[in-house]
């Protein structure tokens, strides 16, 4: 394929890891995948990439760019650590999801709607059954449909563009914004760093591009920046996008996630590994999609200004769990802990509520029970602190989990529903990555109305 770029669907072969990355021809590791012994004799077709969109030339392989700058996601930014420094005020979020886009998907999670299908191309039998039962999913109406793949990626990116357009001009933000996008992890865990970064970078302006073309607008390629790390990808690049305000680099930026869990490669897979919600295994997940982006800028030194109440990002932790490896390994909550913390800082009275990662799945529910026992030991409120749990509403969303969480938190604020005075999001990526972020408003405007 010359300079190109191939996913291809191969099994996971280390124990328990999600990153998706590539060689020349990348290998695709299905985002939430866990990886156990069993799996090494497990074979799957080839991911489909995606139709072909707007324009002829758009097809499954991923041009690396000439341009292509390696590693600055994998390598600048580090694995752990508590980035306070630059307050971020939110001024504009776009959503696209099974719920709708933001501010109805927001009130739509709320109201405790659900909006799940059978999947039309994997059921399942259980024990006694004698027919096949639907696989449920999370999928977006209308939009996603009949693509798969990037260009699945792509119809979710464009949607969310959509709906953030509807909020403030996206050729403004082209001029002076950098962009900050979590995406899908397609790397083998013995990948070099660089490998992993310009495969990265190809998905990401292969996803992004078609994006922007649909909307007619053009962004400046050397603003943008792409992360992996699972469920934890959007505070990372939370955390690259604080950095650079502070250094001035940019004075607004665009901070997101996108993904899609329900491909049926990966629902098969999913399925034979039990990981599935479905009659026989009531502790699985639900696969989901989404798309969720932030606009976010410096807070002023005096205070926030602009529309009231006006929300921020105050500050981000991430860690790594060394529990997360192995088979049967179920991590004891200390980094989970540890994020959340130091997001909070250190009075035994916290006022805050939680937006979790739960997806169904035990592990992640055994380390959220064992992250409240040590938070209770640190600060008692916290043990019994109002929590909310996305995945009830979209699904399990993958890289879009923790921008998902923001965006509910956000409108939370904004309509004055917010159990506490801050809402912490919490990740759990099932390659290890911890984060924590906290929102709240700031001071309030003088200028402005309601939300």
């Amino acid at each position: 394929m010359g300079n190109g770029l191939r996913l291809e669907a191969i099994p996971p072969c280390s124990s328990h890891t999600t990153r998706r990355v590539a060689t020349p021809v990348c290998h695709a590791i299905p985002h939430a995948f866990h990886s156990y012994p069993s799996q090494q004799a497990h074979v799957l077709s080839s991911l489909r990439l995606g139709r072909q969109l707007a324009s002829p030339g758009f097809v499954a392989d991923l041009p690396l760019p000439p341009h292509c700058t390696l590693g600055w996601d994998m390598v600048s930014v580090p694995s752990s650590g508590t980035h306070r420094g630059q307050v971020m005020k939110v001024e504009a979020i776009g959503m696209s999801s099974c719920l709708g886009p933001g501010v109805t998907a927001c009130a739509a999670f709320r109201a405790g709607i659900v909006r799940h299908q059978p999947s039309e191309e994997v059921t399942t039998f259980s024990p006694g059954d004698s027919e096949a039962q639907p696989v449920n999913v999370c999928a977006i109406p209308g939009i996603t449909l009949g693509f798969s793949g990037v260009g699945r990626l792509v119809a979710i990116a464009e949607d969310s563009l959509e709906d953030l357009g509807a909020k403030t001009s996206l050729t403004a933000l082209g001029r002076e914004a950098g962009i900050f996008l979590a995406l899908p992890d397609f790397s083998a865990p013995e990948d070099a760093p660089r490998t992993r970064a310009a495969t990265q970078e190809a998905l990401g302006r292969q996803v992004l591009e078609r994006a922007l073309a649909t909307h007619r607008v053009s962004w400046s390629e050397d603003r943008w920046r792409f992360f992996t790390g699972g469920s934890a990808g959007f505070a990372l690049a939370l955390v690259a996008a604080r950095r650079e305000l502070e250094r001035r680099a940019f004075d607004v930026v665009v901070v997101g996630g996108i993904d899609s869990l329900v491909a049926p490669e990966h629902l098969r897979f999913l399925l034979a590994e039990r990981r599935l919600k479905t009659a026989d295994n009531p502790v699985g997940l639900l696969p989901g999609e989404a798309g969720a982006l932030l606009v976010l800028r410096a807070r002023a030194p005096g205070g926030a200004g602009g529309r009231s109440p006006q929300v921020e990002v105050t500050a981000v932790h991430t860690a790594v769990e060394p529990r997360s490896q192995g088979p049967g390994a179920m991590p004891d909550g200390g980094a989970l802990a540890t994020c959340v913390r130091e997001v909070l800082g250190a009075s035994p009275e916290q006022d805050a509520a939680f937006i979790w990662d739960l997806n169904g799945e035990q592990r992640r529910a055994w380390e959220w029970g064992s992250t409240l026992v040590r938070l209770k030991s640190h600060a008692p409120s916290l043990g019994d602190a109002p929590a909310w749990v996305p995945a009830t509403g979209f699904g399990d969303v993958g890289a879009a989990s923790g921008a998902v969480g923001a965006c509910i938190a956000v409108r939370a604020f904004e309509r004055r529903y917010a159990p506490a005075r801050q809402l912490v999001v919490v990740s759990q990526s099932d390659s290890g990555e911890r984060a924590a972020f906290a929102l709240a408003v700031g001071a309030p405007s003088r200028e402005g109305g309601p939300a």
